[in-house]
């Protein structure tokens, strides 16, 4: 009778324990990947571009193609519907993660803390993101683990939502168009790459240093005028490629645009040289201030030149007693074999008035140089921004010295890239105590380069 109480009391004491284990928690909580979800049904659709994005299926495969934990080595644009939010935005990191298909009975895919449309963070006057949204994500993506395809923290931001970018447009294909160039004068940003670069600065902070852009005119918000010298206007590679607000551009030089100036129409291929901004993080853009370089390849508004005539030679360029180096030009005279005194001038120290036509002004010695329009309707002007005087195509400088001249040396300005030291074309003629520069051009069409001089040094035969 006593092994057979003890036999039930074991027994009972048995279920107890085991059924109490049931509801002892874990002694730490087990690590988990991101839900997959849904499941792995789909077809495949897109190439990753922003004309044609991966869909969740498309790019869950090229992730599994990835070493493990390795980011792509290049942005995949990807489209899909938001199936479920794991994080929703707000301020606390700007970013927000979610997971995306073409449907719930498609493979879902997971968006790993995307910034926000503009490729900045999310803020409280954006509307937050809910099931259903259609978007449109740009990343690079990795295979978390080998084992889990998303994209990489803070190397995502929303393109579009529902069809909305961030400058609040609806276009056909998000950022349409290939990235071409890198900003500088040689190698232009086009539409698609300007667009791209500052979308991704912080909001409102405009950057250190000027870009060039290069487009053909889809558009034009605001007509070059008199009323404030500058323009807005739209550009792009083509009618289908992403557009860029380029934002009161300045005219040729950065001045402000006068009446008689060439305006600008739809079509038309410009080069304008800018510092950039993500205003109010939603709106790419130039910064207000930037200048035009090139309309259809004319570098100033008196018909331009092209704009390869301005840089810099590769050697020093040579003619007839005309030698240009750098930003120096030295006309010299043949047929004066010995050296004497030198007398040099400051074009910056005479206190000639901004803008103002230049006639004649005075060395120290006596001698002097007349700065002759020489016929043309643009004559030298001086100008406080480049420290000298502005001489252009044909205009002419007389120089006449107290003595035999040998040698005149003028440095010139330089400004983004291009040396202003007249046409290689030009000319020098002596005559005793007379010489006379001429910056001639001869073409039908455009104007050549400037020559920006600043200072001028007359070195005098004994």
């Amino acid at each position: 009778m006593k092994k057979y109480i003890f036999s039930v009391l074991m027994a009972a004491m048995a279920a107890f324990t085991f059924s109490s284990c049931e509801d002892v928690p874990e002694p730490y909580t087990m690590p988990t990947k991101p839900e997959t979800g849904g499941t792995t049904e789909g077809v495949a659709k897109g190439t990753g571009t922003a004309a044609d994005p991966y869909n969740s299926v498309a790019v869950a495969n090229y992730c599994k193609t990835l070493e493990a934990g390795v980011e792509s080595d290049k942005e995949v644009y990807i489209k899909g519907k938001v199936v479920s939010i794991k994080d929703q935005f707000s301020t606390s990191f700007g970013n927000g993660s979610f997971y995306i298909a073409d449907d719930e009975t498609s493979e879902k895919f997971y968006i790993f803390r995307s910034l926000y449309l503009g490729n900045r963070k999310w803020t409280t006057n954006d509307p937050e993101l809910k099931e259903g949204d259609e978007v449109v994500v740009c990343a690079k993506v990795m295979n978390y683990m080998g084992n889990t395809p998303e994209t990489v923290a803070n190397k995502t931001y929303l393109v579009s939502l529902n069809g909305k970018t961030a400058g609040g447009t609806t276009p056909d294909t998000p950022t349409a168009g290939e990235a071409k160039g890198d900003g500088t004068a040689a190698n232009p940003f086009n539409s698609v790459a300007a667009q791209k670069y500052t979308a991704a600065l912080e909001a409102g902070v405009v950057t250190d240093k000027e870009f060039y852009i290069k487009g053909k005119v889809q558009s034009i918000k605001n007509q070059f005028s008199a009323d404030f010298g500058n323009g807005s206007f739209y550009i792009a590679d083509d009618a289908n490629s992403t557009q860029f607000y380029i934002f009161r551009i300045y005219y040729f030089g950065g001045e402000k645009w006068k009446e008689g100036d060439m305006t600008l129409k739809e079509g038309d291929e410009i080069v304008v040289c800018a510092k950039l901004v993500n205003y109010m993080g939603n709106t790419p853009e130039t910064n207000q201030g930037g200048k035009l370089i090139s309309v259809n390849g004319k570098t100033n508004g008196e018909g331009g030149g092209t704009p390869d005539t301005p840089s810099k030679p590769d050697t020093p360029a040579t003619g007839e007693g005309l030698t240009i180096d750098g930003t120096t030009v030295t006309l010299s005279n043949a047929a004066a074999t010995t050296t004497g005194t030198s007398v040099e001038l400051n074009l910056n120290t005479l206190g000639l008035a901004n803008q103002a036509a230049v006639e004649t002004v005075k060395f120290s010695d006596g001698s002097t140089v007349t700065f002759d329009a020489n016929g043309q309707e643009n004559g030298p002007k001086f100008y406080t921004n480049t420290k000298g005087v502005r001489v252009y195509a044909n205009n002419k400088l007389i120089f006449k010295g107290i003595k035999k001249i040998k040698q005149i040396v003028m440095t010139c300005d330089s400004y983004n890239g291009i040396n202003y030291v007249g046409n290689a074309t030009a000319t020098i003629e002596f005559s005793d105590k007379t010489a006379t520069y001429t910056n001639l051009y001869t073409e039908s069409t455009g104007g050549g380069v400037q020559l920006r001089v600043k200072t001028i040094k007359i070195i005098y035969a004994e």
